[in-house]
């Protein structure tokens, strides 16, 4: 895998420092939340899996610049405790009559081996087939593990018509992935991905990140409306906008702290939104905001952010594009517009500093 050397050598030094406190709680993490499912409105019941983290990270590359997942993760994982603690968590919160997505995350893959063997993924897999009120189940991967056998591991033990390959492209311009993000793939991965996931007849879901470090507000909007157009194109299911919040432990997190990096604006996911679902009506597209309203995460003037944020929620869960037309009125929209064609941001010169 290409990597650019400078800025994988950066974040090799920041991962290193910061995975000295990594967390070993072996626990379930696991919520319910309202979801927009297929067939309409439902539930999701999100499960963060305590593997030992995405092996991206843990590589000589350090992994993504904007990541901080894999400080979540215990050094050594439980399997034994992670499937009792699966079936009891399904067994709990799956009600009768309510029909569910089933998210199964790792903050990683979960068709990496490293991080759930194939006889574990086959067993949290045989437990989730046993309740019809789950209507699809979403596994993030990352593309060199959507393998053949992964893929068959899957459909040996359940409908793959229910099943949703989530990756976390984050842009289609490999320059963004290479010199922005150190994603350690290409464009022509996800496409090899995307098609042999589609060819097992499982759904595919690309994440998209929103202002990744050294891209402009403005020009991560065109990237990210550029990268719409070649996802659909190839018959993806369902677009997730990730706007970039702060993790830390992270090359962001340090270019954030010294004041040279903003948080998006609530302004350019709601033009986002308007524009892609006004375009691709057919598309399940999905904006849920982490640490929205905060200076950490996607926010405006602190007026307005509740407003947006409200409007995107109910979007998100009743694909309604009404709603993303509804007028607000803040002073600091002319702000926005004036931010987007003013902001400057140098690859060259954030690098030198930490040379």
């Amino acid at each position: 895998m290409k990597i650019n050397p400078t800025l994988s050598s950066i974040v090799r030094e920041i991962r290193e420092n910061s995975l000295k406190e990594r967390d070993h709680s072996r626990k379930i993490v696991n919520w319910v939340e309202d979801h927009r499912l297929l067939s309409g409105a439902g539930k999701a019941l999100v499960l963060i899996l305590p593997t030992r983290g995405c092996s991206w990270a843990l590589s000589k590359s350090g992994g993504c610049s904007i990541c901080g997942y894999i400080y979540d993760n215990p050094q050594q994982p439980d399997y034994d405790l992670m499937l009792k603690s699966f079936k009891e968590i399904l067994n709990l919160k799956i009600e009768k009559g309510q029909k569910y997505s089933l998210k199964l995350f790792t903050s990683g893959s979960f068709l990496d081996i490293k991080e759930l063997p194939l006889e574990i993924q086959k067993e949290l897999i045989n437990e989730a087939a046993k309740y019809a009120q789950i209507e699809e189940i979403v596994l993030e991967s990352r593309p060199e593990y959507v393998t053949e056998s992964a893929l068959n591991n899957i459909s040996n033990h359940i409908n793959i018509s229910k099943v949703e390959i989530a990756i976390g492209l984050e842009s289609a311009n490999d320059i963004i992935l290479q010199n922005s993000i150190n994603k350690g793939f290409f464009w022509k991965d996800f496409v090899k991905a995307t098609k042999r996931i589609q060819d097992k007849g499982a759904r595919v879901k690309a994440y998209l990140l929103f202002k990744p470090p050294f891209v402009s507000e403005y020009d991560s909007i065109n990237d990210l409306l550029e990268s719409v157009s070649k996802i659909v194109e190839l018959g993806v299911n369902t677009i997730s906008i990730n706007a970039m919040s702060i993790h830390r432990g992270t090359y962001l997190s340090q270019l954030f702290e010294k004041q040279m990096y903003r948080t998006p604006w609530l302004w350019s996911l709601l033009h986002l939104c308007q524009e892609i679902k006004h375009k691709y009506p057919d598309i399940r597209l999905i904006c849920d905001v982490v640490a929205a309203g905060s200076e950490r995460g996607a926010h405006n003037c602190g007026d307005c952010d509740k407003k947006i944020i409200v409007i995107l929620k109910e979007f998100t869960l009743n694909q309604d594009d009404g709603k993303l037309n509804e007028k607000i009125q803040c002073s600091c929209k002319t702000e926005w517009k004036s931010f987007l064609f003013s902001e400057k941001v140098s690859n060259s010169e954030i690098l030198d500093i930490y040379r």
